[in-house]
């Protein structure tokens, strides 16, 4: 008998939550015995170590026109199931869902579609945006991070939808032996505002002139803020390493993990350092109100609200005892997106 095949469409395997999670069920499915593809649609690039047996396939061709783009997408996706037949097929993001809807219209294949951002925020266009409210429900299974996506869309594509948070794993727990530092880890993109938490610790340091801030990621946005750090004065209290390979080893001996995002689908960063017992910090975007009980795991701030960032992480810095305590609470409530819990859920919708 052969053996299932079951085909991941994405934009690429660079870093991400997206990228992170594909990672993790390609080589769940692989390891139970699967045939497992990834076709990257935007980029060949792949940064993270997959399964042996796991297949490549690159559909991003040679141009940059989104116009020329989209027919293209849609014939090799089109002609990939006639050719493979794949037994299931997960998309990954709103175009890419959209693209292979529309790629597979008259296929007998079952598909799956995850959304992986804030639907109002996000910037998708109109066309997109009309695109999914007729397709989405042609899929089999919707996969949304968490409710606040999944309200967003008429009840017809909320029935056929689950609220699947990201598996987590993580490579090392918070360190009894903390650092005077605060950390962070995203993009460098405006979505994520960085901008702001710069602003806010600088009003920390005129406080607490001992600590420093580590904002771990790579993105666009690294000039506009080593710009605004040399202005204020902060190149040897604020660093931006990048990305790096032993992250959870680096920001274990942090005190405060901060997250300023202006919106997100679900921070794969916050609910990783939550994992590890880290006190977190974070704006009230999408996922966070879901996942931290406000000055129970965790502390909410006003999306935007640099003093509020600032008076949150003063809170932190000024009550070790309600810090370490938040930090052991948000490792509690972590064991909802074990990676074992949460695979079992994405077999119940794949398998």
């Amino acid at each position: 008998m052969s053996k299932k095949r079951v085909a991941f469409l994405l934009g690429s395997m660079g870093r991400g939550g997206a990228e992170r999670v594909i990672s993790i069920l390609s080589k769940e499915y692989a390891a139970n015995g699967w045939d497992t593809d990834i076709a990257l649609l935007l980029s060949n690039t792949v940064d993270y170590i997959l399964d042996d047996t796991t297949r490549i396939l690159d559909f991003s061709g040679s141009t940059t026109s989104r116009i020329l783009r989209a027919p293209m997408w849609i014939n090799s996706i089109r002609s990939y199931v006639k050719r493979e037949k794949p037994d299931v097929i997960v998309a990954f993001t709103a175009r890419i869902n959209v693209m292979t809807l529309l790629a597979c219209l008259g296929l007998k294949t079952k598909i799956v579609i995850s959304e992986r951002n804030d639907p109002r925020h996000d910037g998708r266009g109109f066309i997109t945006n009309l695109l999914t409210k007729i397709l989405y429900p042609l899929a089999d299974g919707i996969v949304f991070q968490t409710n606040r996506a999944k309200v967003y869309f008429s009840d017809k594509i909320q029935k056929k939808s689950r609220i699947i948070p990201n598996p987590i794993e993580v490579t090392a727990k918070a360190s009894d032996n903390t650092e005077k530092k605060i950390v962070s880890v995203g993009r460098l993109a405006s979505q994520k505002n960085q901008m702001m938490l710069i602003d806010a610790f600088y009003n920390v340091l005129k406080k607490y002139p001992d600590y420093t801030l580590y904002i771990y990621g790579e993105g666009n946005l690294r000039q506009k803020l080593t710009e605004r750090i040399e202005e204020l004065g902060l190149s040897h209290k604020v660093f931006l390493p990048g990305n790096i390979l032993n992250l959870h080893e680096k920001i274990a001996d942090a005190q405060v993990f901060a997250l300023s995002s202006d919106y997100e689908g679900l921070s794969n960063a916050l609910l990783e350092a939550m994992t590890m017992g880290l006190p977190c910090v974070s704006t009230n975007c999408a996922g966070a109100d879901e996942y931290i009980e406000n000055e129970k795991n965790g502390l909410l701030v006003p999306v935007g609200d640099t003093v509020a960032m600032e008076k949150a992480l003063l809170y932190m810095i000024e009550n070790p005892q309600n810090r370490v305590m938040m930090g052991n609470e948000a490792k509690k409530s972590s064991q909802n997106f074990s990676s074992e819990n949460i695979l079992k859920v994405w077999h119940s919708i794949i398998d």
